[in-house]
């Protein structure tokens, strides 16, 4: 029995020159070796494990990940090097393992080892090479970790995540084999048997015969009893097995997937990597393999955590197109890659690479707003009602609903498009109406519906916006529509409408839950005004009164003055003779309300608690979703608002119902931090992640989403299905 081992080695630049490149990045080299490689090399090489999701998220994956730029720092200098070991070498760039590499190149394993020295990196020797250890400076184990230390090898890659190996379906199908004048070089006079092509591919059965299944921590433990080169263990994807790899001796921990070629649907690497950063603590260095073709790819590994990144399949390509040329030409771009990328984020060493220089979902640009933003303002928009239990609770309660997965089909296309009150959009998540965004940014409202609009779907103004309705429709075309109060003065309200109309809004957002403000101790404690270089644009020139300090906060005062307190079902009606748009009602929790809701001729309910800033202690608003769902019978589209924070959510909250979701706090937090470039991140990573719920759910439209794909705490157990 074998266990799969590979071979670290430290390189030495030479002073030979580079070539004229011809080639601008380092994917261009796949299309090329396709062309190069018989369709059976090819396809072991480029393929994955069974539906090959893995093998896509490696990639899809890091362009998730966006960047947060330092400016005007001296970057004239970059300096790259970094220790691996104990070994300097020029960059935390290195060469993964890859197998059989003379299928490639006829100089396979060599070419490779000397544009690594070239580069002044490490190259990892894969112990199913065509070149023996030997010939590149391997009981069986003991007599390939001696002769690897023997040939000058400086550590050794254990790979753990192969005790069989995966179902590749391209080598079955090609019925793979090494080419016949070739061979497992380090395994030349041991007798391990002949590779059997009767089933699945002629590898499959070899390894299958011949790599230990009984692999366990304790053999890590015993690979340090025979050799003193240290050991990696290759192929963690969770914090519970990196700190059992610390304690059982590993010098590090590479996060490896096998390049997507083992089980399929486990995250993509950078995906898993912080994890594995955090359960380490420092106490042993962490590496990244898996997906990264780009020097921007690295410096966001290096952000997440990792000290180095390895690469495998952009060497093999580029060693099939141009040989030890290509694999030093791969090894150079993303090398100046990785310099420009440090260069225009502000960083003149790897030490200066931080999580902050990157963002990899919503929830973190509130820490940075928190950060930008005078505390009266952070307060204003992040703060709940009293105890704010709902406002932790329209977090909490998504969590509490579990996903049902549907597998085995086709998600090669997803189509994320739905039509809300005819009009057609590209996503369903859309911009709640959030009130005096140049708090936030002195664009404010300008730039929020800018975004909306680049990504294809709806902005609701508030009417308590720093911009006007006519400012708001001056930034171009869009679907928007207008959040209304109802104020005493119902002249007022009657001019704000016909202003949103005029102005092409589309539809009217109407709050119900505000007969009072709900008590925001934040805002009373640092005694809220609104900035005075900034006012209500929609209400400029009308007689509405000043804000009052005196008690409560300033914004309380003014409300609570201009607010009519006898709103009730018979305003939506009375809506619905000065306007032609529809209307929805914002603020419904019961399905007694949304009962009502329909019979006065609503549009739409958009369930909301507010931003859980009125009534604390009601529930989170996709707990009341369903009710309200079930209430309508689909006589009226209901939409939810609150609490939404990933794609995830996204998906619950349209399998419990919803026709789409709104996002309020998101938008500011992401204005405050970097404008409308902010707002578009922020609607761009909501969308990513949808997609890839949906794709993972088993789900191609929003049609298919349904009930069964999700489990709530409220539902009675299902029966077992009968076999």
């Amino acid at each position: 029995m074998t266990i799969t081992l590979h071979f670290s080695r430290a390189s030495f630049p030479s002073h030979q020159k580079h070539q004229k490149m011809e080639i601008t990045n380092v994917t261009e080299y796949e299309a090329i070796a396709k062309e190069k490689l018989p369709k059976m090399v090819y396809d072991y090489y480029a393929s994955g494990a069974e539906d090959q999701w893995t093998l896509k998220e490696n990639r899809n994956a890091f362009a998730r990940i966006l960047f947060r730029p330092r400016i005007l720092i001296d970057v004239s200098k970059i300096d790259m090097t970094t220790t691996v070991l104990g070994f300097k070498i020029s960059m935390p760039i290195m060469v993964a393992p890859t197998a059989m590499q003379k299928m490639a190149h006829p100089e396979g394993e060599y070419a490779t080892a000397r544009a690594a020295s070239a580069a002044g990196t490490i190259m990892t020797l894969s112990s199913w090479a065509t070149s023996s250890v030997e010939e590149v400076a391997s009981t069986v184990v003991e007599q390939l970790v001696r002769r690897a230390e023997k040939a000058g090898f400086k550590a050794i890659a254990l790979t753990v995540d192969t005790p069989r190996l995966g179902r590749r379906e391209s080598d079955i199908k090609n019925r793979f084999t090494l080419p016949p004048n070739l061979t497992l070089k380090n395994f030349e006079g041991l007798d391990l048997g002949k590779m059997d092509e009767a089933n699945d591919s002629g590898l499959a059965s070899y390894v299958a015969g011949q790599i230990d299944r009984t692999l366990s921590w304790k053999d890590v433990q015993w690979l340090q009893t025979i050799t003193s080169m240290p050991i990696l263990v290759k192929g963690v994807l969770t914090g519970e097995d990196a700190r059992i790899a610390i304690q059982a001796g590993a010098a590090g921990i590479i996060v490896s997937n096998h390049g997507a070629r083992q089980l399929d649907y486990v995250p993509a690497t950078i995906s898993a990597l912080e994890e594995v950063v955090k359960a380490t603590q420092g106490r042993v260095p962490v590496f990244l393999d898996g997906g990264v073709r780009r020097g921007t790819d690295v410096f966001k590994a290096l952000a997440l955590g990792a000290s180095g990144i390895f690469i495998g399949r952009p060497v093999v390509f580029s060693l099939a197109a141009e040989g030890e040329a290509g694999v030093r030409k791969v090894l150079q771009m993303l090398r100046d890659e990785f310099e420009l990328t440090m260069a225009l984020s502000g960083c003149r060493s790897l030490t200066e690479i931080t999580r902050n220089h990157i963002i990899t979902n919503v929830t973190e640009y509130e820490a940075i707003a928190k950060e930008k933003l005078p505390k009266m303002v952070y307060d204003y928009y992040a703060s709940g009602a009293e105890d704010q239990w709902t406002l932790q609770e329209n977090r909490n309660a998504f969590a509490r609903i579990l996903f049902r997965p549907r597998i085995l089909i086709d998600v090669s296309k997803i189509d994320m498009t739905t039509t809300v009150l005819g009009f057609k959009i590209s996503m369903p998540i859309m911009v709640a109406p959030t009130a005096m965004q140049k708090m936030a940014h002195p664009e404010g409202e300008y730039a929020t519906a800018r975004a909306a609009s680049a990504a294809g779907t709806i902005m609701t103004l508030s009417s308590w916006a720093t911009s006007s309705v006519e400012e708001v429709a001056s930034t171009g075309p869009g679907i928007r529509f207008f959040q209304l109060y109802v104020y005493k003065n119902r002249n007022v309200v009657e001019q704000l409408v016909r202003r949103a109309e005029r102005a092409g809004f589309k539809a009217i957002a109407l709050t119900v839950d505000t007969p009072r403000l709900g008590r925001r101790e934040s805002d009373i404690k640092n005694r809220f005004t609104l900035p005075p270089n900034l006012t209500l644009k929609n209400f400029e020139g009308l007689d509405l009164g000043k804000m009052d300090e005196a008690n409560d906060s300033g914004l309380a005062s003014y409300v609570a003055g201009q607010i009519d307190r006898t709103l009730s079902w018979k305003d939506v009606q009375w809506l619905q003779t000065i306007t032609k748009m529809p209307i929805l009602v914002k603020g419904v929790l019961t399905g007694e309300d949304a009962r009502i809701a329909v019979q006065a001729g609503a549009a739409g309910i958009i369930v909301s608690n507010h931003g859980a800033r009125q009534l604390d202690y009601v529930p989170a608003t996709i707990s009341a979703l369903e009710e309200v769902v079930k209430a309508t019978q689909g006589r009226i589209p209901v939409f939810l608002d609150g609490g939404v924070r990933r794609g995830t959510d996204v998906f619950k909250a349209l399998a419990l119902g919803a026709s789409g979701i709104f996002i309020g706090r998101p938008v500011v937090f992401s204005l405050a931090a970097e404008g409308e470039d902010g707002v578009r991140k922020v609607l761009q990573m909501l969308r990513d992640e949808f997609e890839l719920t949906m794709a993972l759910s088993g789900c191609r439209t929003l049609s298919e989403i349904t009930r069964n794909h999700i489990t709530t705490e409220w539902d009675t157990p299902r029966p077992l299905a009968r076999l």
